[in-house]
């Protein structure tokens, strides 16, 4: 079983690849040109027994500047690495690019390795081991054990590959509760099986038969075969080397920087918020919107640096920036990224990806959205997720939302989810999506100044419809929106009728002319007593009026419930209406029943009258009616006598 990856690093010709066959007794130089130049171009990779069942495998990485790019994705995924210095030549351009390398791509273990010992006096090795000892003081090398070997002579090649297996059963192995990810190094068609790639598994597990997403294609396809050290297996996790057999892809639809991983969980974006450290070594600070070249796993991709805190970086600072991307990219919260200058090509800073998905344009001097990335980068575990929470603007219907934003395996957001709802933290919607109780409060706050503003912006409408409200408020989300009006309701700060709502208590002027008109309706609606004052008789008395413009005030004079609609078009005062309720229930406490006959003499209206006046009352819930004989409906008695 393999877990661990170990990455050679140093200056080309220092003897990486022949180190490597020395330690397996495998050439890891695979290609014909390889093997004709004598020089690393690809990455190599081979296979070294560390205990009975435990094995690890070795990348050979180039040391050519030309390929440094292919160190790069070399460097992605190891564990540990093997510094290689050879003994004639001592610290190289390449040494120090590599070391870089290593240092921004937060590599924690590592041995040192001196080279060509047979080709050196021992009092010259000594001099190269206090070179070295020198050039990695206060970096993860610096208490690591330094090996002279020759790889021609097999000198200190066993204490070697002893230091190596004891250092790598100290390593912790990557947990396989994450989100499969393996980004692709290697691409090839094999007869009989088609289309397979390879590459190092970064985080998780999948099955053989299991369905994939390559991307930044986006293509979702499923697993054939799969493949560790030339052999099938049934399975593949984190740390492990693997070849996938796909099927339903070619292999000129797939180029090195691809990535496998679960269906839906990661989408390639252009825009990520970073966090930057510029190498020491760099010849130059980093100005804000300088075009540079971006590594990340296996792929390079052109982009520029918008500064969010200050307008350069200087060797050996660091800053919050945004990376703008000519192209898509896959990734995760605290992946590493290396940066090279566009031209001359080298190495000068990496760091880590912090927010993947931003929705904030970057923009030099943005120090809110800078401090912002900070808290972000210093928080983890349930902490992270609530303060992702509270700051996504609408519910959370999906957790692997939060798992793209956390890097987090979803057992973990579960029981941080759980936990939050259960503190009250977070809110639970009836479509089980959840939202933070600071945005909630943001939005109930919101949702009542925009009404607020809309009636006194229109003073006739009384209410603001939901819809109008949705639009204002830019809540797509009904069910939020019912929430939070529920919410405002049981607090009594609003009312509700149907699909409009208001401000409870709240007194808005009329302007002159709309007063007299509201005035003049409502003193005739009165004066009708019980017999309803219709629409039509309104607007033949009041024939000076444009009837839209009557319909208006009316409709401001029901919303207020001055007026009572008791049939269609047809309107009682609201004293009226009290008076007739009053009425209604001191007679039904006297006597249990009554019949439209019997209320209509009290009323000394028409039966219709009464009729609809008591079709009103058990419309509202006041009474009840059996084969035409009304009683007070249960605990109605009880109730304040007011308009319904």
């Amino acid at each position: 079983m393999q877990r661990i990856i170990i990455g050679t690093a140093g200056h080309i010709d220092h003897g990486k690849s022949a180190l490597v066959k020395a330690l397996t007794g495998v050439n890891p130089d695979r290609l014909p040109e390889e093997k004709e130049r004598e020089m690393t171009i690809d990455l190599g990779f081979v296979f070294m027994p560390i205990t009975r069942d435990e094995e690890v495998a070795i990348i050979d990485v180039p040391g050519h500047e030309r390929f440094l790019r292919t160190m790069i994705a070399g460097a992605s995924s190891i564990r540990m690495a093997l510094f290689v210095v050879a003994a004639d030549e001592g610290i190289k351009s390449q040494t120090i690019e590599h070391f870089d390398v290593l240092k921004l791509m937060k590599i924690n273990k590592g041995i040192i390795v001196i080279t060509k010992t047979d080709k050196v006096k021992p009092e010259y090795l000594m001099t190269v081991k206090h070179q070295i000892r020198k050039f990695v003081k206060g970096s993860f090398l610096e208490q690591a054990p330094i090996f002279p070997v020759s790889s021609l002579t097999g000198q200190g090649i066993n204490e070697l590959q002893n230091a190596i297996k004891s250092l790598c059963q100290k390593i912790e192995p990557l947990p396989s509760d994450g989100i499969f990810r393996c980004p692709i190094d290697r691409i090839f068609s094999m007869k009989g099986f088609g289309t397979v790639v390879a590459g190092t598994v970064i985080s998780g597990k999948i099955m053989k038969s299991e369905l994939v997403e390559i991307l930044p294609l986006c293509k979702i396809l499923r697993i054939r075969n799969l493949q560790v050290h030339n052999q099938p297996v049934s399975g593949v996790f984190a740390g492990q080397r693997a070849a996938f057999n796909l099927a339903g892809i070619k292999t000129d639809e797939i180029s090195r920087g691809s990535e496998l991983s679960i269906p839906d969980y990661l989408r390639p974006t252009r825009l990520i918020d970073a966090y930057l450290m510029l190498s020491p070594n760099a010849l130059k600070p980093l100005r804000n919107n300088e075009r540079v070249r971006i590594h990340k796993g296996t792929v390079e991709v052109i982009g520029r640096i918008i500064m969010l805190e200050q307008d350069r970086i200087l060797p050996g600072e660091q800053g919050y920036i945004q990376l703008k991307l000519e192209k898509p990219v896959v990734g995760v919260r605290g992946e590493r990224f290396i940066v090279r200058s566009y031209s001359p090509i080298m190495v000068i800073g990496g760091g880590e990806f912090i927010e993947i998905y931003t929705t904030r344009k970057g923009g030099k001097f943005k120090k809110a959205h800078a401090q912002y990335l900070r808290k972000i980068k210093e928080t983890t575990g349930e902490a992270l997720v609530e303060l992702l929470i509270r700051n996504i603007s609408a519910p959370v219907r999906e957790k692997k939302v939060l798992m793209t934003l956390t890097n987090l395996p979803i057992k973990k957001i579960d029981a941080f989810v759980d936990k939050l709802l259960q503190e009250k933290i977070l809110i639970l919607l009836k479509d089980n999506s959840f939202i933070h109780r600071d945005h909630f409060a943001i939005l109930k706050k919101r949702c009542l100044t925009a009404i607020e503003n809309f009636i006194r912006a229109n003073p006739l409408k009384v209410f603001m419809n939901k819809g109008v409200l949705s639009k204002e408020l830019k809540v797509g989300n009904s069910i939020l929106l019912e929430e939070i009006l529920s919410e405002l309701k049981k607090e009594g700060k609003i009312k509700i009728k149907g699909d409009n709502v208001g401000i409870t208590g709240l007194s808005v002027k009329l302007s002159a002319p709309s007063k007299k008109l509201a005035d003049r309706i409502e003193i005739l609606v009165r004066q009708s007593g019980y017999r309803p004052c219709k629409l039509n008789d309104i607007c033949k008395i009041i024939s000076e009026e444009n009837m839209n413009r009557i319909k208006e005030i009316i409709d401001y004079l029901l919303k207020n419930e001055v007026i009572i609609e008791i049939t269609e078009k047809a309107y009682l005062h609201r004293d009226i209406i009290m008076r007739a309720k009053s009425e209604l229930i001191g007679y039904l406490k006297k006597n249990g029943t009554i019949r439209i006959v019997q209320y209509k003499k009290i009323l000394q209206v028409p039966r219709h009258i009464a009729r609809d006046i008591l079709d009103y009352f058990l419309e509202k819930g006041i009474t009840t009616r059996t084969e035409g004989t009304h009683r007070l409906a249960n605990k109605t008695a009880d109730k304040e006598v007011r308009p319904s």
